[in-house]
């Protein structure tokens, strides 16, 4: 099962960085987490270093912490290609970019191609008009893709409509929604997943749209906001290799019921001096566990291999769980601005054990609170944010899993005949434990990580060196993201750079270093 735990285990990134993204989206592409009818504005927002934060004044796709930084990003009205405008107002835009990663090979010093491949966006969005307006962007890619499938790819990233009356509006269509107000690791945002299948040098390309409905009701200095998504859509994984006789299965995921619904509500506080919102989300965690769903076993009564092979089926199951939240930002003179932002998630149903087995395989993760506090600063061309993050499990009755004491393994699962479930499933459901606390990143009761992100600009705004370094001081893992932009022209520009993750044995970035580690060059033409 150790394959099992290396491959599933993924998505702790969610919780260790698959947060907001400081650069601007691909292309200068909103990514739709601004109130419809935001009016247009130059200044960087004081919300987040990202610029889709929801709440921000500035218009969709307005620059962030970083704005100069961006320029590695061109916007369309930057680029010698303007966005294409009809008589009306309409705006059509976007970028063509070539991507080729390489990273090592598991176990074997050599490397290999982990993702190759060309894309092409379109970005259309409507004139505003006093009762409305609309956006869409939509991506084709073929080659190699970072499931290590051969295949054309075609995502309708967004497509939404807005409508305004008065201080009410309305956005409903395919979106994407983020919260918060810190960089990288955001625990108030639970509204929009992650695919990590996506390889890009842009953090905010792995990010999932979904249909739903967000409304805003603004009455100074307060505004309400409210999410409704009807479809459960969860965060995606990398395709993994399984241990022998263990097979994925359908998952376990809530109908289209509407009851099954995901709601959320944030009301947002903005004076001159600080912003800051509280927020509640009520329904279906993004991040599924793994079940055992399916045991089959095929020996015969002697012990013996029978004629057909036995199977486990593994499930990721969802489940549902309320996140409050609370978020701040305020400037310290010129000093440096103060973000801060913290969510207590409390799961419904973590203490509960297999009915069969009688071992709780912690496919629900312990109640939890998140709580990050940072900073950030220019030094005239060095933009900088540092960050410290903290992760208590509040629940009494913690244990960190280890596993079962005798690993099963193929050739074992073979001489068990029918009748011998329950201890298999003992042995299934334990393992499944300890993968499944790797997962929701709850390997230790309190933890301790920091975050350095920066960016430097030079020869005249065209060349930027960023990174985004991070480590948990308590597992003693971590990752650096380095990267290099240049433009070639206001169109032409390149990206040269790394994505490395490493950690001790038996956890999340030592198992994953070899699937997910790669350096990487893209070449992009806006237009």
């Amino acid at each position: 099962m150790t394959a099992l735990c290396a491959g599933l285990t993924t998505a702790l990134l969610v919780a260790l960085g698959g947060g907001r993204a400081s650069a601007q989206p691909a292309g200068g592409v909103p990514s739709g987490d601004n109130p419809p009818g935001t009016p247009p504005a130059g200044a960087p927002s004081t919300e987040t270093p990202s610029s889709d934060a929801v709440g921000s004044e500035p218009s969709e796709g307005s620059p962030g912490l970083f704005e100069d930084a961006t320029k590695a990003v061109p916007t369309p009205a930057a680029s010698s290609g303007a966005p294409l405008a009809g008589p009306s107002g309409f705006q059509l835009h976007g970028y063509v970019r070539g991507d080729m990663f390489a990273g090592k090979v598991s176990d074997v010093q050599a490397a290999e191609l982990k993702s190759g491949y060309g894309e092409l966006a379109i970005i259309a969005r409507t004139p505003k008009e006093s009762f409305g307006d609309a956006f869409a962007e939509a991506r084709i890619r073929y080659g190699l893709q970072g499931d290590g499938t051969q295949a054309t790819v075609v995502d309708l990233r967004e497509a939404y409509a807005n409508v305004y009356a008065g201080p009410f509006s309305l956005r409903l269509g395919q979106q994407i929604i983020v919260w918060g107000r810190a960089d990288a690791l955001n625990p108030t945002s639970n509204l929009t997943p992650v695919d990590f299948r996506v390889k890009s040098p842009l953090e905010d390309d792995i990010r999932l749209g979904n249909p739903g409905a967000r409304a805003f009701l603004k009455f100074a200095p307060f505004r309400l906001e409210g999410v409704w998504m009807p479809i459960y859509l969860p965060t995606e994984l990398p395709a993994v290799a399984l241990p022998q006789d263990v097979y994925f299965t359908t998952p376990v995921y809530p109908s289209l019921d509407l009851r099954n619904a995901t709601e959320g509500a944030r009301l947002h506080l903005e004076l001159p001096a600080i912003e800051m919102s509280v927020s509640y989300v009520y329904g279906w965690a993004l991040l599924p566990g793994l079940t055992r769903t399916g045991l089959t076993l095929t020996a015969n009564p002697d012990m013996t291999p029978g004629t057909e092979p036995p199977s486990v089926l593994i499930s990721r199951t969802a489940y549902h769980q309320q996140v409050f939240g609370f978020d701040f930002s305020t400037a310290l003179g010129e000093v440096a601005t103060l973000r801060g932002e913290a969510a207590y998630r409390l799961p419904e149903g973590y203490n509960i054990p297999n009915s069969f087995s009688n071992i709780n395989d912690h496919h629900v993760a312990y109640p939890d609170l998140q709580y990050v506090l940072g900073a950030d600063h220019n030094f005239g061309s060095l933009s900088i944010i540092v960050q410290y993050m903290g992760r208590y499990v509040t629940a009494s009755d913690y244990q960190k899993q280890t596993g079962p004491e005798m690993p099963l393994d193929a050739a074992k699962l073979a001489t068990q005949p029918p009748g011998d479930e329950k201890p298999v499933a003992q042995i299934v459901d334990s393992q499944l434990a300890k993968t499944n606390q790797i997962l929701f990143s709850q390997t230790a009761k309190l933890q301790h990580l920091g975050t350095l992100r920066f960016e430097w600009l030079g020869a005249h705004d065209t060349l930027s060196i960023s990174s985004l370094c991070m480590y948990n001081f308590t597992t003693h893992e971590w990752v650096v993201t380095p990267r290099i932009g240049y433009h070639f022209s206001d169109a032409v520009m390149a990206y040269v750079g790394a994505q490395v993750f490493h950690g001790p044995p038996d956890t999340l970035f030592g198992l994953i270093d070899a699937e997910l580690s790669a350096g990487y060059v893209e070449l992009r033409y806006t237009f």
